[in-house]
């Protein structure tokens, strides 16, 4: 491991104190001592174990040179993101199989405050079906005065607690609802500016709610501002787009056989041409679903610009 690594423990240590290292992450500070010198390779458990009880990026506490202010909180929250937001999203249940649903139907809302509490950054959250509910909660939201009126608001309602960690370049957002058994990560972009955070788009990472409770990652907005565009455009914008294939050789293959099949025609009778057309044909597309089976959905910076400037428009 690079001596980056050694340079931040060795920072942090001298922060806090090597002892007090030891304690909190469960190693013992002869392992410690040997991490510092590079005598000895630090395991993941130790790694967790920083970023857990010190707040550490791992990507880069190992990868460069930390400053003193910023060698134990390189995941710490910038008040810029403190405020509420408006937020739509899709409510997997209503799917239940069927390929495609009304947006009046699938579209679903919300708001996430984040706020500070002595030195601490909380998350509350409540979704919800009714877009001018959600609007009247933000806005009662926007008229408290302190945490105590921000935490009376959310006592009436469904809510959900969470956190927030914020990287050079992401912002983490978990929430959580133990009534309803309810979780999820929503992973935005953190622009490179100190301004005002107005939101953006991102994913969340839940648990589907239909006919199984599978694992289900979808696109989310988080807007500062209320977005005046139609929600049919809203909903059309989220989808998952699919998966670009090009199928231009299979096709030229399967034209080839069809004409050599055709030119055979005297040869083969015509239960063993449509055989040997079916099964290449089933062949080609068995291949094709094996090659992008594993296809996955990003937010491209386009998609995010895109977003922000509907947002931006807002102010």
């Amino acid at each position: 491991m690079d001596n980056f690594f050694q340079d931040n423990l060795k920072e942090l240590a001298s922060k806090t104190s090597q002892n007090e290292l030891a304690k909190k992450t469960g190693f013992s500070s002869a392992s410690i001592s040997g991490y510092i010198s590079g005598k000895s390779e630090p395991s993941l458990k130790f790694l967790l174990a920083l970023k857990e009880h010190f707040g550490i990026d791992i990507d880069r506490f190992i990868t460069e040179k930390l400053s003193n202010t910023n060698v134990a909180s390189s995941s710490t929250v910038d008040d810029k993101f403190v405020g509420n937001y408006i937020v739509y999203y899709y409510d997997s249940s209503v799917y239940k199989g069927k390929a495609s649903n009304l947006s009046k139907n699938t579209l679903r809302y919300g708001v996430i405050s984040v706020f500070k509490q002595n030195s601490d950054t909380k998350v509350l959250a409540s979704l919800m079906k009714d877009k001018e509910n959600a609007i009247i909660l933000k806005e009662k939201l926007e008229d408290c005065r302190n945490i105590e009126e921000i935490l009376d608001v959310y006592s009436k309602e469904d809510t959900y607690t969470g956190s927030i960690e914020s990287t050079s370049t992401q912002v983490f957002i978990y929430i959580k609802n133990t009534g309803n058994n309810d979780q999820g990560l929503i992973i935005l972009n953190n622009p490179p500016s100190n301004k005002t955070y107005i939101g953006g788009l991102g994913t969340v990472n839940s648990v589907s709610r239909g006919r199984e409770h599978m694992p289900c990652v979808q696109f989310m907005i988080i807007s500062r501002h209320i977005l005046q565009i139609p929600d049919g455009e809203i909903y059309n914008l989220l989808a998952l787009g699919m998966a670009e294939i090009n199928v231009k050789s299979e096709t030229e293959q399967l034209y080839k056989l069809f004409q050599n099949l055709s030119e055979n025609a005297d040869s083969l009778t015509e239960y063993q041409r449509l055989k040997i057309f079916e099964d290449s044909l089933s062949n080609t597309l068995l291949d094709l679903i094996d090659a992008n089976m594993f296809r996955f959905a990003k937010v491209s910076g386009m998609e995010d610009d895109n977003y922000y400037r509907i947002i931006r428009d807002e102010e």
